[in-house]
């Protein structure tokens, strides 16, 4: 076994706690036999009854066997509400420009996966960013990440995959994680 390299020096949690949101099935990424358990199909929760804004914190990504994965990380005790899907584009939240070009640097991504947090924020009262906008893990799966947008209670970050990778949704909780793992 390889050790998980990193692309984000993050405090590891001791002893993290798994949760499945209502309606999402547990996660089933890598099984005993080691092989990988995901799906091509969306996957989206509401927000909590009366979350305030939830504020991402940081972004990171690791290889692991078998499966890359990605994790936002955010500040207080409750995930907000997210929809992780597959799409054609990407498309930066005010302006409307088409970014996919840009995501999957330069040309358009074998597989485009856009994750969407409300109500979130990835930025403070002062307008400063709270976690990275744009991350490049060169992994087996997962190339690029790029914030698209961080405006009105939205995050939306753009993931250039590989291909149409099957890939599984958990969360994780102390500190709240949205964790998102694809096959390889």
């Amino acid at each position: 076994a390889t050790a998980p390299a990193a692309t984000s020096a993050a405090s590891q949690t001791a002893a993290p706690t798994v949760t499945a949101p209502s309606g999402t099935p547990a996660p089933a990424s890598p099984t005993a036999s080691g092989a990988f358990q995901g799906s091509t199909t969306a996957v989206e929760v509401a927000p909590p009854a009366g979350l305030q804004q939830a504020s991402l914190v940081e972004v990171r990504a690791a290889a692991h066997e078998g499966y890359d994965r990605l994790v936002f990380e955010f500040a207080g005790a409750q995930l907000p509400g997210y929809r992780v899907s597959y799409e054609t584009k990407a498309v930066a939240c005010g302006s409307g420009q088409d970014v996919t070009a840009f995501v999957g640097e330069g040309t358009v991504p074998a597989g485009l996966l856009l994750i969407t947090m409300r109500p979130a924020s990835a930025h403070n009262e002062a307008g400063q960013l709270t976690a990275v906008r744009t991350l490049r893990p060169a992994l087996s799966s997962l190339k690029n990440v790029f914030g698209t947008c961080d405006f009105e209670g939205v995050v939306t970050y753009a993931v250039a995959v590989s291909g149409m990778k099957p890939f599984t949704v958990s969360t994780l909780a102390n500190p709240p994680r949205l964790v998102i793992d694809f096959a390889r």
